[in-house]
């Protein structure tokens, strides 16, 4: 079975939109954020990792930018 762009263009499979799971507005994979949560040991027994993807804004209302600012500083450190 061959892709929908294979069979239109020829150009090959490309990257499709992925939705946000807080907002579900489709967003490119190159601007998603990846937001694993993975259990301490002592509760890995009741809760498993779990890994979702969510837009620039949904990340800035959590807050995320401040570890973004973070990284950003320690590397320019050094």
């Amino acid at each position: 079975m061959k892709s929908v762009e294979r069979e239109r263009d020829g150009t090959g499979d490309t990257a499709h939109d992925q939705e946000c799971y807080r907002c579900d507005r489709d967003v490119a994979p190159a601007r998603l954020f990846r937001l694993v949560s993975e259990p301490p040991a002592a509760l890995s027994h009741d809760y498993q990792t779990a890994e979702r993807f969510c837009c620039p804004d949904c990340a800035a209302a959590m807050n995320l930018s401040e570890f973004s600012e973070r990284l950003k500083a320690h590397a320019r450190r050094g």
